[in-house]
């Protein structure tokens, strides 16, 4: 039987390390529009830029304005999602993941950093089904169901590629698919050189708890 006390660890080192407020590995921020979607016009990209701006400056009523002004300004599909993706981490950083799961929910379609708060956000719930739509959100959409995807998150979401993969682990983990979370968090660990003591660290200590 999984042991719900890995379920509790777990919230809590996400809630670290996914909302910036202590030490973890953080993810690279990219603004760089990858996605083929639309024609982005320059008011709408420049208010996102302006948005997560203030998210850098932890000023998030600020940057959901920026980001308001993006949805009211008959954006493209990209612009949109990239406004919604935005409010979802402010309102994350406001409290927890879970709050930001309307508009993550939103921007998923196109943002991949979106899904990855989205799958933080599920990861906290800590139920079974949840923990399916973590594998869903992560191996499926973002990663194609490649094993080794790479996630290079666009905005400063605080979130790496490594911690992607732990996250997956613990979705493994957490529904009996060990070989599977071996797999991922062996890769975690590969991706991330400075393992020890980080919040990975922490993860990995569950994921390992949860494979006893």
């Amino acid at each position: 039987m999984k042991k719900h006390l890995g379920l509790i660890l777990l919230a809590l080192s996400l809630a670290v390390g996914l909302t910036g407020c202590s030490g973890g590995v953080n993810g690279e921020g990219d603004s760089s529009y990858s996605y083929d979607i639309g024609t982005p016009i320059v008011r709408g990209n420049t208010f996102n830029d302006q948005g997560w701006a203030h998210i850098d400056k932890g000023q998030y009523d600020s940057a959901i304005t920026q980001f308001n002004k993006v949805l009211g300004d008959n954006p493209t599909d990209d612009e949109k999602a990239e406004a919604n993706n935005g409010i979802g981490w402010c309102k994350a950083y406001l409290g927890q993941l879970k709050d930001g799961m309307p508009w993550f929910e939103k921007a998923s379609a196109i943002s991949d950093d979106a899904k990855i708060g989205l799958a933080g956000a599920y990861i906290q719930m800590a139920s079974r089904s949840d923990m399916e739509k973590v594998i869903d959100l992560i191996f499926k959409q973002l990663g194609n169901e490649d094993p080794h995807f790479k996630y290079v998150a666009r905005r400063n979401t605080k979130v790496s590629d490594a911690e992607a993969h732990a996250m997956l682990a613990y979705a493994y983990a957490a529904t009996g698919h060990d070989e599977l979370a071996r797999e991922q968090l062996d890769y975690a660990k590969e991706l991330s050189p400075n393992w020890e003591g980080t919040t990975l660290d922490q993860l990995g200590k569950v994921v390992e708890f949860l494979l006893q």
